[in-house]
């Protein structure tokens, strides 16, 4: 498989309660990875999968990866240096891949 980009899986830590008020858990790098990232739309996704949610992005790894679940963020520089943040929205079951489908976030 094609590699083009080098992204780091970032996942939000547990949250802690501190006298009755719970506070969210910090976002942290878990490791970086090769993938191959293509474009991907609302209605590509409702077409093949039957979700209608936002999305700008398809990934994928050619191995499952436990770290990446719904809510990490995939993070990479673009061709102009730009850091780009890819939220994951769907993950569709594969036990010898991941296609994972994203949507660019601040």
């Amino acid at each position: 498989m094609l590699k083009n980009n080098t992204v780091g899986i970032w996942n939000k830590g547990p949250s802690t309660k501190v006298n009755g008020i719970t506070i969210p858990g910090v976002l942290g790098w878990v490791k970086d990875i090769d993938v191959d990232i293509q474009p991907y739309s609302k209605a590509l996704l409702l077409k093949n999968y039957g979700y209608d949610i936002e999305v700008d992005k398809r990934v994928y790894v050619d191995y499952f990866d436990s770290n990446i679940n719904i809510g990490t963020i995939l993070k990479y520089t673009d061709k102009y240096g730009k850091e780009i943040n890819l939220s994951v929205k769907v993950i569709p079951w594969d036990d010898e891949y991941m296609e994972i489908i994203c949507l660019g976030v601040s």
